[in-house]
């Protein structure tokens, strides 16, 4: 009987595991079909059901939260769907306080809920997301979301509230040597570039991303960063 309840444990574990990679799989290519975004939230809303403490399901599903915020419309919905994913990264905090993904997408929920609420509920909240990225990179400091994370918020802060546009570069820099083809890192150092008066070196950022051939989050890349990359380009050539 004990055995039993061994193989039916570890057959659970291994369907959500499964679960989880073709959800993970629609998620990060959802360019290529319309509706693999609401199939992969089916997908990992019946992993909870399986298992409501399982640590991908709950990264993922406080992911696609976040992604089905960012592309809605309206402000309320907007702001409930990151609270949402906040509470779910919370409760992987619960679960397991040793995984990174607990700290590093309750951070990027709790920062979209400050921007869309507006400039001084951001600036509220920066010394909470200064601590849960840095609580990030003591558990794992080859995260590279985290380098993205802490590069924009330096690029975004006014300079009275500590943004540092070296600061922000570096981070970034180190991002990028940690996971060259993850492209929203080299548009955010682009960005940085611009910023500086340094379009020489955004422009090569900026080419950069556009000869990714094997981008980690490929539905980023053809539906955000390639088109932000190459609006770019044309705004640097026209002398904008």
């Amino acid at each position: 009987m004990h055995c039993l309840l061994i193989l039916s444990l570890l057959t659970t574990v291994s369907t959500i595991d499964t679960i989880c990679n073709r959800a993970a799989y629609l998620l990060f290519n959802r360019h290529l079909n319309p509706h693999y975004l609401d199939s992969a939230y089916h997908l990992l809303a019946h992993a909870r059901q399986l298992d409501p403490r399982h640590e991908q399901t709950l990264y993922l599903w406080s992911r696609i939260h976040t992604q089905l915020g960012e592309m809605e419309q309206d402000r309320e919905r907007k702001v409930r769907l990151f609270e949402r994913a906040r509470a779910i990264a919370e409760t992987l905090q619960q679960v397991n306080p040793d995984n990174p993904d607990g700290h590093m997408w309750w951070a990027v929920a709790q920062g979209r809920i400050g921007e869309t609420r507006g400039v001084l509920n951001s600036l509220f909240m920066v010394p909470a997301l200064k601590k849960a990225f840095h609580r990030v990179l003591e558990l794992d400091p080859k995260y590279p979301t985290v380098y993205d994370a802490l590069g924009v918020l330096y690029y975004e802060l006014p300079p009275f509230a500590g943004g540092d546009l070296k600061q922000a570069e570096r981070y970034l820099i180190k991002g990028l040597q940690l996971d060259p083809n993850y492209t929203v890192i080299r548009l955010d150092l682009a960005r940085v570039y611009l910023k500086q008066g340094r379009r020489d070196a955004a422009r090569e950022q900026l080419r950069l991303l556009l000869r990714t051939s094997k981008p980690t989050y490929p539905a980023d890349f053809y539906l955000e960063d390639k088109p932000e990359a190459e609006r770019l380009l044309r705004q640097l050539a026209t002398g904008n």
